[in-house]
């Protein structure tokens, strides 16, 4: 039987007395792609779905895929007789005149199977559990279990939010988010454009106090509006920093916060306010009239900070190829090619080649140019037996997401908030503001 190629794989590693690695299994350790006509199950009825009669497997291919299928493994199959043939008469061609001659390989790109372990896709949250990804694995059991509802792509439009999940304090464990935290906090709540957002919110505030006559303090707290998150989001919130997946990871390796989140913002919100302000009256002789006004300055001493995020598996409009989110199964997930690593083939670091990452060699150009291998693997790890259900992996993507909601009539997109956290300032932000006057009135 000819062999299959091998395509390299990577898994999440973390040796006794080492920094946690990539580690990269390639050539003869790789893990052999698999053509097959099974796919992810939806088949496993959703929390909260009810007693409907399921279908065995939403994800079934269509008679014309199965058709196609055989008729590519038939081709294939002729290919590879014809292969071996000509292979057969050239080494005994070549026998004839050197009987030490060896004998040609033929390789497949994928090895044909009927059967293969089954996956639903709902074993997903167990897996993130397995790897030690809890938040990870409770946003999407939250995805799975809620009504079916696909985000709209706006930022600021009513959605279905949990505030509960995710929080700051355990976000800053990971990765570099402090760095970006302080980025936040201590230089980019000041920049002039932020400083600009500040006073054209403040301004509508200040005008709305001074011009409440039984208004006597001008100072601000924002604290009461945190009952209703989206709108304190849209009222107060003025600086944000942006965090990607690569400042999630723990050295080079994803965390339970690149699982859970991956790409997100931090963003810094009005907290506290001290308003100082001479107050005085402005007199009109011509039609006997007094102005009280105010000449105010903000000293803004306090932010909120928090995280906003959406939970959704939206594609990149007009994009025809779909997020890759891994190759899984009921125990863990492998990359068939790793993002982390890909995103340093442009950097500097390249040239020193990571120390994180465990390898003999790693093949710097493949990442580069390499997409995943969009077919399930089998790492064969075991000596003697293939297609064990611990080595079979199914690639997922955005678009497996999509389906099952389909297929299930379940699974919601939401918004990721975190509390908001009291920041005090280590330097307030003090901001002129206009002067602001009340209607005249008769003297």
């Amino acid at each position: 039987m000819p062999s299959v190629r091998k395509t390299p794989y990577y898994t999440m590693d973390a040796p006794l007395f080492r920094p946690r690695t990539w580690r990269e299994h390639c050539g003869a350790a790789g893990a052999v792609p698999i053509d097959t006509p099974q796919t992810i199950s939806y088949a496993r009825r959703a929390p909260g779905e009810g007693s409907a009669p399921l279908p065995l497997q939403s994800a079934k291919p269509t008679a014309e895929q199965l058709a196609q299928l055989r008729l590519d493994t038939a081709r294939q199959k002729a290919a590879d007789e014809q292969a071996r043939g000509t292979a057969k008469r050239s080494a005994a061609t070549v026998e004839a005149s050197s009987p030490r001659a060896a004998v040609a390989v033929v390789e497949l790109d994928a090895e044909p199977q009927e059967k293969l372990p089954e996956f639903d896709l709902q074993d997903i949250p167990g897996a993130m559990d397995k790897i030690g990804w809890p938040v990870s694995a409770k946003l999407a059991r939250r995805w799975f279990a809620s009504s079916k509802h696909v985000y709209n792509d706006d930022a600021n439009s009513v959605q279905p939010f949990d505030d509960t999940l995710v929080t700051l304090r355990w976000a800053l464990r990971y990765g570099s988010l402090k760095r970006r935290f302080d980025e936040l906090v201590d230089e980019k709540v000041a920049t002039p454009n932020a400083v600009r957002e500040i006073k054209k919110k403040l301004a509508a505030a200040l005008r709305a106090r001074f011009g409440d006559e039984k208004s006597t303090r001008l100072d601000l707290d924002t604290s009461g509006e945190l009952g209703d998150l989206r709108q304190f989001h849209n009222t107060w919130e003025f600086q944000y920093n942006a965090v990607s997946t690569f400042d999630t990871l723990d050295g080079l390796l994803m965390t339970d916060l690149s699982g859970a989140l991956g790409n997100f913002n931090l963003y810094a919100a009005i907290g506290r306010v001290a308003v100082q302000a001479e107050r005085y009256f402005e007199y009109t002789t011509a039609d006997k009239t007094k102005t009280y006004c105010a000449d105010a300055t903000a000293i803004v001493t306090h932010v909120y900070v928090y995280i906003k995020d959406n939970y959704s598996f939206n594609d990149k409009k007009g994009s025809s190829k779909s997020q890759y989110l891994g190759h899984w199964n009921k125990r863990d997930m492998i990359l068939s090619y790793t993002a982390a690593a890909s995103d340093l083939v442009n950097t500097d670091k390249i040239n020193s080649q990571p120390s994180n990452i465990e390898k003999e060699s790693i093949n710097w150009d493949y990442l580069l140019h390499q997409s995943e291998v969009a077919k399930p693997v089998d790492t064969r790890n075991g000596f003697f037996k293939k297609l064990l259900a611990r080595d079979v992996y199914f690639p997922v993507y955005n678009r497996s997401y999509n389906e099952w909601r389909e297929a299930r009539g379940r699974g919601g997109d939401f918004m990721v908030y975190s509390k908001p956290e009291l920041i005090k300032l280590k330097k307030p932000i003090r901001i002129k503001l206009d002067t602001q006057c009340r209607p005249p009135e008769p003297m």
